[in-house]
């Protein structure tokens, strides 16, 4: 689903249908809210490809901060990885920050499981989630400046 009308505010939104033109390699979430069955993740930005639908530039872009939001959340977990090789579950909520270096996705029956990976800012060390969802929108307001691999 692409829509461009302004909902709750926002100019852009997208889905995960559009998982291969979104890019959230060293992007960072700022906030991470769960509400019943739904996951919301504050980015300060993420980078659209240059071919997503919504994009008008001939590059690809980063996004001023935007919102990720799983609904019909049935599993989340969050998981440190030690330097000592201990991993630790702990509450999504705890996680202050996070810098992705991967996220991927992948379907099962009617769900998908999402996978990110990346760097806990309060702990310093890596960090994993894994998600199940019926899916995710991603909205936001700008397109700013290029992406940093243009």
């Amino acid at each position: 689903m692409l829509n461009r009308v302004n909902l709750n505010s926002w100019e852009y939104k997208t889905t995960n249908h559009y998982f291969d033109y979104l890019d959230f390699h060293d992007c960072c979430v700022e906030e991470i809210k769960v509400e019943k069955d739904m996951a919301i993740f504050e980015f300060e930005f993420v980078y659209i490809s240059k071919i997503h639908p919504l994009n008008p530039y001939k590059v690809a872009k980063a996004t001023d901060r935007c919102k990720l939001t799983f609904k019909g959340v049935t599993m989340i977990k969050l998981i440190i990885h030690f330097d000592d090789g201990i991993d630790k579950e702990v509450p999504i909520v705890e996680l202050e920050e996070m810098e992705f270096l991967t996220f991927s996705q992948s379907s099962i029956r009617n769900n998908f499981i999402f996978e990110m990976f990346g760097t806990d800012w309060k702990t310093k060390q890596f960090c994993s989630i894994k998600l199940k969802a019926n899916n995710f929108t991603l909205e936001w307001n700008r397109f700013t400046e290029d992406a940093w691999y243009v």
